[in-house]
């Protein structure tokens, strides 16, 4: 495969605040499209093989991971709405339930785990 043809793939785990954060930047954007995607359920068939994809990348795999060129892979939410915004001259204003999403629920799960972190200590 050329790189022209290459299709940036996404790594996202079921029920992560943050790979659903990046899911709706790449909905509400009209950048789905764009993307291929690998998903998994923790504990399901799929999880071992996409963890053991990204090892080698990675100290410790961590979603959403999107491989943005051949062989070359990012992940961190914030950094991948950064990096595809920009590539595709999308507007952050208009995306308004991903920012909902962000300033509401987002917020308060960050909290939640914070919370939870200090508690285990």
């Amino acid at each position: 495969m050329s790189s022209s043809d290459f299709r940036p793939i996404v790594y996202l785990k079921d029920r992560c605040p943050w790979c659903l954060k990046f899911r709706l930047f790449l909905l509400e954007s009209g950048l789905r499209g764009h993307f291929d995607f690998r998903e998994f359920v923790p504990g399901d068939d799929r999880e071992a093989a996409i963890r053991e994809e990204l090892a080698p990348h990675f100290a410790k795999p961590s979603f959403p991971t999107v491989q943005i060129a051949p062989g070359v892979y990012m992940r961190e939410s914030e950094d991948l709405i950064a990096h595809y915004a920009a590539a595709h001259r999308v507007d952050m204003d208009d995306l308004p339930t991903l920012d909902q999403y962000i300033r509401g629920p987002l917020v308060r799960i960050a909290e939640l785990r914070a919370e939870i972190a200090e508690l285990r200590g």
